[in-house]
C-alpha cells in the first residue's frame, strides 16, 4: 500500500490479535467507534520492549452503529472483563491500556479488579468541556432520536502491518442508544474512582477537543492508586497515539510498564 493510502476494509479495522512472549501482558481497548487497529501500532512498541499485547475489538464496533441498542454498554464490559480473566489465567501480570471509551472501561474494570498497572490516555470524563452537559442532553435525545450524523477523521498511522491512513469505521451515524450507555460508564467511574488501587499513567492533550482536560485533572484527584502520573501534552488533540506528541506517548508508556 503506498504511504498516503486510506484504508477502507473495516475488516482490517476490526481484527484482534495478540503480539509478542512475555509473562506480561498488555489488554489494549480501543475508542468508540473504532477497532484494534486503532491500538496496533503502540502494540506493536510494546511487543518490541518484551511484553505480550492482546488487541480487543468492543462487540457492535466496526460498522455501522446506527442501530446500536442502549444495552451495548453490558457488551463492552462483558468483553474487557471476560479478556481480562483469560489473561490472568495464562499471564504473571497484567497492564490494562485504554484509550478514550477505552480509559473508561479500563477504570470501570479497575474498581471491580485490581490489574498491575492501567494507563489511560484521552479519558472522557467530561465531554467537550467541563460544565457543559452534553452526557444530559444525550439522556434527553434517545428519548426521540436513534443515531446522529458523524463525519470521517483521519490519522495517520505507520505499524509494521500497514502504513498510511486510517479513517474512522463507522459509515455514517453513530448510535444515540449506544452513546447513552457511555454516559452510564462514565457515571459509574466517577462514582468509584477512589476504588481503584492499580498504579496510574494518565495521558491527556490541553487541546483535546473531545475528552476535556478537566476529566484528567478530575481522575488524578480522585484515583485510589498510591501511585499515579500525569503526563500533559501540549500539542495534540485526542487521538494522542497518532498526534505531533506520540513520540512522548509511547515514551512515557514504555517508562511506566518497564519500571519494576
Amino acid at each position: 500500500m503506498q504511504k498516503n493510502e486510506i484504508l477502507s476494509d473495516l475488516s482490517r479495522y476490526r481484527e484482534e490479535f495478540i503480539l509478542g512472549h512475555s509473562n506480561t501482558a498488555c489488554l489494549l481497548i480501543h475508542g468508540f467507534g473504532c477497532g484494534p487497529i486503532q491500538m496496533r501500532e503502540l502494540a506493536e512498541k510494546l511487543s518490541q520492549w518484551g511484553f505480550t499485547a492482546r488487541g480487543i475489538l468492543l462487540p457492535g464496533h466496526c460498522k455501522n452503529m446506527g442501530g446500536y441498542s442502549s444495552t451495548a454498554h453490558h457488551d463492552w464490559i462483558a468483553k474487557v472483563e471476560s479478556e481480562y480473566h483469560q489473561l490472568k489465567r495464562v499471564y504473571r501480570e497484567v497492564v490494562v491500556i485504554g484509550f478514550s471509551l477505552g480509559a473508561l472501561l479500563t477504570l470501570q474494570l479497575s474498581i471491580r479488579y485490581s490489574p498491575e498497572k492501567i494507563i489511560l490516555m484521552g479519558t472522557p470524563l467530561y465531554l467537550l468541556r467541563k460544565y457543559l452537559p452534553v452526557p444530559l442532553a444525550i439522556r434527553i435525545c434517545k428519548n426521540f432520536m436513534k443515531k446522529v450524523k458523524t463525519r470521517q477523521r483521519r490519522c495517520y498511522m505507520e505499524s509494521e502491518g500497514y502504513t498510511g491512513y486510517l479513517r474512522q469505521p463507522v459509515d455514517t451515524h453513530f448510535s444515540i442508544p449506544a452513546l447513552y450507555g457511555l454516559t452510564e460508564i462514565m457515571n459509574v467511574v466517577n462514582t468509584g474512582l477512589q476504588e481503584v488501587r492499580s498504579p496510574a499513567l494518565v495521558i491527556h492533550s490541553k487541546k483535546d477537543l473531545l475528552a476535556a482536560p478537566a476529566s484528567a485533572q478530575h481522575v488524578m484527584r480522585h484515583l485510589g492508586s498510591d501511585y499515579k502520573r500525569l503526563v500533559w501534552l501540549e500539542r495534540s488533540h485526542h487521538l494522542v497515539m497518532y498526534d505531533k506528541e506520540k513520540d512522548r506517548v509511547f515514551r512515557a508508556i514504555k517508562e511506566f510498564v518497564t519500571d519494576a
